[in-house]
């Protein structure tokens, strides 16, 4: 073989290794990027779950949230969140980036799998002044 066919080779070597590195990157990306929001266009809000002795604590942040348009509900096993925002916000806006240019998102919507002890019956929520929701849902009794 000569010594073009053998760098020929090398390079076209590299170059695959190089595509199949850019494409892992690109789906990383793309699975941090999704975890903030879903595909119908609806923000995902950062949350905390706490577990207590006998009931369960879930902090909700919905920063630029009308908090009087929020609604939680149950179904199944799953805890529902959805409010509006304030004002339509862009892609860039949150993530500084112009990739996403033109998408805009319009409200909040989250669904969390609850605790299997949790006792979705008496859910309670409050919200804080600063919009942090307080979800309190007891624990089952046995």
């Amino acid at each position: 073989m000569s010594a073009y066919e053998e760098l020929r080779r090398e390079w076209e070597r590299l170059r695959r290794r190089i595509i199949e590195e850019m494409d892992r990157l690109f789906y990383e990306l793309e699975e941090i990027v999704h975890a903030g929001w879903s595909p119908e266009g609806a923000l995902r809000p950062l949350y905390t779950v706490y577990e207590h002795p006998d009931h369960y604590t879930i902090l909700v942040d919905l920063a630029a949230a009308d908090t009087s348009s929020l609604e939680v509900k149950v179904s199944g096993d799953k805890l529902i969140l959805e409010a509006k925002l304030e004002r339509e916000v862009r892609f860039s806006d949150i993530y500084g980036t112009s990739m996403g240019h033109g998408l805009t998102f319009r409200h909040y919507k989250h669904e969390l799998t609850l605790p299997p002890d949790a006792d979705p019956s008496g859910v309670q929520v409050r919200v804080r002044p600063n919009k942090i929701v307080e979800i309190t849902l007891p624990k089952k009794r046995e």
